[in-house]
């Protein structure tokens, strides 16, 4: 990706997509039409089969855009420490943002 083109917003992502000899495990996102988040994905294995016959297990999860955004907000204050650190986060994934640092010179 060139940094310098813009992009469209990212509207669904993979959170996990692991294979490995017994287990096939896919999890996404993905922003819905009415601006909800979902969560879903599939985990499938031999021992899925055992234990009830199938050989997977279906996961779905929805969070309604009006809680998406506390959401976003707990996740920021939990994993951000400094206005650097989200700067660095957000130009590492092409994210624009916009705004100042104001106070007295260093």
């Amino acid at each position: 990706m060139n940094p310098d083109e813009p992009r469209s917003p990212l509207k669904t992502i993979a959170l996990v997509d692991e294979f490995d000899d017994a287990i096939e495990t896919y999890v996404g996102a993905h922003i819905d039409a009415a601006g909800g988040l979902v969560i879903s994905g599939e985990e499938g294995a031999a021992l899925c089969e055992a234990m009830r016959g199938d050989l997977d297990t279906d996961l779905w999860m929805a969070i309604a855009p009006a809680w998406k955004d506390e959401l976003l907000l707990r996740l920021l204050a939990e994993r951000f420490e400094s206005i650097a650190e989200l700067r660095t986060y957000l130009a590492s994934h092409g994210i624009p943002c916009s705004g100042h640092l104001s106070g007295p010179p260093r």
